[in-house]
């Protein structure tokens, strides 16, 4: 046995060689030391830097994609709002709403500018059928003037006379008149009919005169929107005005609405100088109130004497109200 190589035993310490070899295997990557093992060649700096460069490419990449979905998702989770003006009020609409609500109005701006220019042609075409109507009705005018002239002048035939000298032109006379005088009913007949028609006409077109002036009235009076208050309020005006004199017929045909706004303001005029007459003879009947000396009734009561004068001189609304105010 070598003394300069000595082996270990079961209970014996490492020698020098073998302790070198045991420590050499725990520096090599974990990779167990023998004399067959194959080590495996460290990285060059160089290709860890390639590698960390790529791999920070892909981090950012990957950042951004993400950055991209957040903004995706936030567009849908938040709409792009706007500020828009509804009756005298700003308020936050989303976009497509706005586009919606845009579409919407050119849509009724185009529908509302076709109805207007069939209801213009239309209007148009009946004021050309009425001018021929009329034109028609003072033809059948005419007519019907020479038709009764003309059966005039045979009535005026000595027709027995006629039949002994010319029994031929007398049967010629007579066939004339039949037609004359069933022309003459054709004419009257058509000449009512127009009539009727016309009448008719003029009556629709009254009927949204009123239409168009009820509208009037009730956009400057906004109470008359109740229907009980504007029919109340309408009684009192018609007693009001056969208090003044008008016939029940020339109340009938008032149909327009600023007629009936000066009639209101004259009526609740009346009224309130009744009321404020009344006021003034309750209270020159009251008894007077004798005030003491330093005593503050002094003042309201001088304040009042000369409302009430004021309002016996001038009589206006102004003066009325002073005195109402005075009493309160």
């Amino acid at each position: 046995m070598d003394m300069d190589t000595p082996t270990a035993g079961p209970n014996e310490g490492l020698s020098v060689n073998q302790a070198a070899e045991a420590f050499s295997s725990l520096l090599d990557d974990d990779q167990p030391a023998g004399a067959g093992d194959q080590v495996e060649p460290k990285k060059e700096p160089a290709a860890d830097a390639a590698a960390n460069h790529d791999a920070s490419a892909n981090a950012d990449a990957a950042g951004e994609q993400q950055q991209g979905d957040d903004a995706t998702q936030g567009d849908q989770t938040q709409p792009e709002m706007f500020t828009v003006k509804i009756d005298g009020k700003e308020i936050q609409v989303p976009r497509e709403e706005v586009i919606a609500g845009y579409q919407r109005q050119q849509d009724a701006t185009k529908k509302t500018m076709a109805a207007a220019e069939t209801r213009k042609a239309a209007e148009s075409e009946i004021t050309q059928a009425r001018a021929e109507r009329q034109q028609y009705a003072a033809n059948l005018d005419r007519f019907q003037v020479q038709l009764e002239t003309a059966l005039q002048q045979q009535q005026e035939i000595d027709w027995p006379a006629l039949i002994d000298s010319d029994p031929q032109e007398a049967m010629r006379q007579k066939h004339l008149l039949d037609q004359r005088q069933a022309t003459l009913q054709q004419v009257r007949a058509e000449r009512h009919a127009i009539g009727e028609q016309a009448a008719a006409e003029q009556h629709q077109q009254f009927v949204e005169h009123l239409k168009s002036q009820r509208d009037e009235i009730i956009a400057k009076i906004p109470e008359w929107k109740d229907e009980g208050k504007r029919k109340a309020e309408t009684a009192e005006i018609r007693d009001y005005l056969v208090n003044n004199g008008y016939t029940a017929a020339e109340i009938e045909n008032v149909a327009d609405h600023r007629a009936i706004m000066n009639v209101r303001k004259a009526m609740l005029y009346d009224k309130l100088m009744s009321s404020a007459d009344a006021a003034a003879k309750k209270v020159a009947n009251t008894p007077t109130k004798v005030v003491r000396a330093g005593s503050g009734d002094s003042g309201s009561i001088d304040k009042r004497t000369v409302a009430f004068n004021h309002l016996a001189k001038s009589g206006s609304v102004k003066a009325a109200a002073s005195v109402l105010e005075s009493m309160l």
